[in-house]
Parts: structure tokens; C-alpha cells; sequence
């Protein structure tokens, strides 16, 4: 399902796509939903997942405005999973984000080992936080 926002770059400067950068929201789906639906936060990401829903904010033809850093963010698909300190990912978002990532990786030619990062790495964060970034690259490898 689309959702609206307005904070992202048109394009990616002649950039390809060569990571997926895993987030958590720090609550529900739909606290995603009004952070990026509010041009003020300045924030956003391709897809977000919870609550057995997947909504796409920003077309992966864009640079969303997910990884605090304007390079990766060119170059990365960012996606955002419905948890919080307490509380991980459901079965449910594992299962679309997996779903997901499988079909970025095999149009990108991206190998899940790799190329799927934790937004940790990309800069100090604790995000992802309770999201096993393992177990989505794990998932994916098997459906290659």
C-alpha cells in the first residue's frame, strides 16, 4: 500500500542500488506512517513493514532519507520493521520482510550475506535494535 511523503530525493545521482539497510521504527507501522507523512520529520524509507501490512513511501527509483548519510542513502533501499527495545519484529514482518528483500535481491543481482546491513552500520545507532538482521539475510539465502 502507498503512503505519502514528501521527504525524499528525486533520483540517485546516477547511483545504483547495491544494499538494503534494515531499520526498526521504534513502535508501530503506523507511527512510521506519520513521521513520514510530516515534511517537518525529514525522514523516510523506501517500505515500511508491521502489523501484517508492507507500505512503500518512496519509489526505489528515489533516494529515501533513511540512513543519516546522504551516500548511502543514495545507494541503499531503506526498510523500516514494526519493533521497539521491547519488543521484536512479529512472525508476520520477518515473513513480508524476508518475502521482500528476496525480490530486491534477485532484481539487484545483491547477495543477502552482504548486502543486507543494519543501519548500524552505517552510522552509530542502535537501530535495528531488536531485528535480527541475520535472520533476514539467513531467510533470504534459502529462497535464492
Amino acid at each position: 500500500m502507498w503512503k505519502h511523503t514528501e521527504n525524499y530525493s528525486a533520483g540517485r545521482e546516477g547511483t545504483s542500488v547495491d544494499r538494503i539497510v534494515i531499520h526498526y521504527i521504534v513502535g508501530t507501522l503506523a507511527a512510521a506512517d506519520a513521521t513520514f507523512a510530516d515534511p517537518g520529520s525529514g525522514v523516510s524509507a523506501h517500505y515500511g513493514i508491521g502489523e501484517g501490512a508492507l507500505h512503500q513511501y518512496v519509489s526505489e527509483i528515489n533516494t529515501a532519507w533513511h540512513a543519516g548519510d546522504l551516500a548511502m542513502n543514495r545507494r541503499s533501499i531503506g526498510i523500516e520493521h514494526s519493533a521497539d527495545p521491547e519488543r521484536a519484529p512479529s512472525e508476520d514482518t520477518y515473513e513480508i520482510s524476508i518475502e521482500l528483500c528476496t525480490r530486491i535481491c534477485r532484481e539487484r543481482g545483491l547477495d543477502p550475506q552482504t548486502q543486507i546491513i543494519p543501519h548500524g552500520d552505517v552510522v552509530a545507532t542502535a537501530c535495528p535494535g531488536t531485528v535480527s538482521v541475520r535472520r533476514i539475510r539467513d531467510g533470504v539465502a534459502i529462497r535464492l
